[in-house]
């Protein structure tokens, strides 16, 4: 249950905050508070005693909610060190264990999978192995408003803000916009800009994470993907944020009844990966590798029982019925172009300002959102969630909505001092 006994955030928090502010070379922040480790469901506590109902999943990388009792007695069993290998070099059971829990709920055909650390070197290897593929490449196709990740490569896909590119060297790319005008864009690139021959790849998120929460139009992905197979363009699908069966389905691709040549993922498996045929991978050993891809044991048992239990729960239809369920109570409320597919949802505020007023609001209140794209909330909460819950949820977006509406309203108190109150929050 949500409870609020402190300021936000309070002073312990706070301590630790200013010393981070001042040591941490990649300071930022998306909440002013420090977490536990104690917690259950879809709620958590910070060090001072405050409970919060977290509708983030750190950015849908906790799907399972805090202190789930199947996962603390996987992490009791690794009572002993190391619990970090150098996976590529020196095997491990779990790394097959996992690539095969992968390949389970993976489509037909794609049979090898690549584990690595993260989001964005999951990419970061996606990208590398359809280069290898096209020899004659010269560019890459992503999407606008997209979030691929900050590696240079992944940064090169990524278009969702300045602030993540400047100064920073990037690949050459072309973008197509994110509506049912794709396909004639990319038939356009192909005639007035180079042979297909000369496209290393197209990748996009089925539903951005970053850029909005945006969900892929079905005529645009239905024409992109029968135009990169027309001219043998590998398709990557980027399926860290929507993966793991986010959307109600294993992966987010499969809502639009197409199979990518490639797809990453992370976030919510607890390690990267790439899944594709095994005929697309390099034959050449060491053409791409990772000391800890595929070593991390805590990592990769979590993920092994996280795909287990979606699988043991019927997880997948109870993200389609839950998501509607907020769906429609965000319906209900005076917000603006209300949008989801199961626990991947989002509205829109008339501001920046207002929409970061209301993730502010809203933590003081004991719910945690995310900003996304330029003025829109997005609501991520774990699958453990329960109908009160949502319930909850939805009560305080709707109070927070009516106090930073009053006039002369103005966010104040030491959560402005790490979140620049009334500017971008994430």
């Amino acid at each position: 249950m949500i409870k609020i006994q402190t300021a936000v955030p309070g002073p312990k928090s706070l301590r630790i905050l200013k010393k981070l502010e001042q040591k941490n070379g990649a300071w930022s922040v998306a909440y002013p508070l420090v977490f536990s480790g104690r917690g259950e469901g879809a709620y958590c506590e910070d060090i001072d005693g405050n409970c919060f109902l977290d509708f983030s999943s750190q950015i849908a990388s906790n799907p399972m909610g805090y202190n789930h009792p199947e996962l603390i007695e996987v992490l009791k069993s690794y009572a002993r060190f190391p619990i970090k290998y150098a996976g590529q070099d020196f095997t491990v059971k779990e790394h097959l264990d996992l690539i095969e829990e992968i390949l389970s709920v993976s489509p037909k055909g794609m049979n090898s999978a690549f584990l690595i650390n993260s989001g964005a070197e999951a990419v970061e290897n996606a990208i590398k192995i359809c280069m290898r593929k096209r020899p004659k490449a010269k560019f890459g196709i992503s999407m606008k408003r997209a979030f691929h990740g900050r590696t240079l490569g992944a940064l090169s896909l990524t278009n969702s803000s300045r602030v993540q590119k400047k100064g920073y060297m990037r690949f050459p790319m072309y973008r197509l916009s994110y509506d049912e005008t794709a396909g004639d864009q990319l038939e356009d690139i192909i005639k007035r800009e180079g042979d297909a021959e000369e496209i290393a790849f197209l990748v996009m998120e089925h539903v951005q994470g970053e850029g909005g929460y945006y969900i892929a139009p079905a005529k645009m992905v239905d024409l992109l993907r029968k135009t990169t197979k027309k001219y043998g363009i590998p398709y990557i699908a980027d399926e860290i944020q929507s993966g793991m069966g986010r959307t109600g389905k294993w992966w987010a691709f499969e809502n639009y009844g197409i199979r990518p040549d490639v797809f990453s993922s992370a976030k919510a498996l607890q390690v990267g990966a790439v899944v594709s045929a095994k005929s697309m991978f390099p034959d050449e050993v060491g053409a791409i590798s990772s000391t800890w891809g595929g070593g991390a044991l805590l990592d990769m048992a979590i993920s092994i029982k996280t795909i287990q239990i979606i699988k043991k729960q019927k997880l997948l239809e109870r993200n389609r019925k839950f998501g509607n369920l907020l769906l429609k109570g965000l319906e209900d409320l005076d917000v603006k172009n209300q949008r989801g597919i199961g626990l991947m949802l989002a509205f829109d505020l008339d501001s920046v300002k207002e929409r970061d007023n209301l993730v502010i609001e809203c933590a003081k209140r004991g719910l945690i959102v995310l900003g996304c794209a330029q003025k829109s909330v997005r609501l991520v909460p774990p699958y453990v969630v329960t109908v009160e819950d949502a319930q909850k949820a939805l009560e305080i977006i709707d109070d927070s909505l009516r106090t930073i509406r009053r006039k002369g309203f103005r966010l104040s108190g030491k959560i402005c001092r790490f979140t620049n109150c009334g500017k971008h929050v994430i």
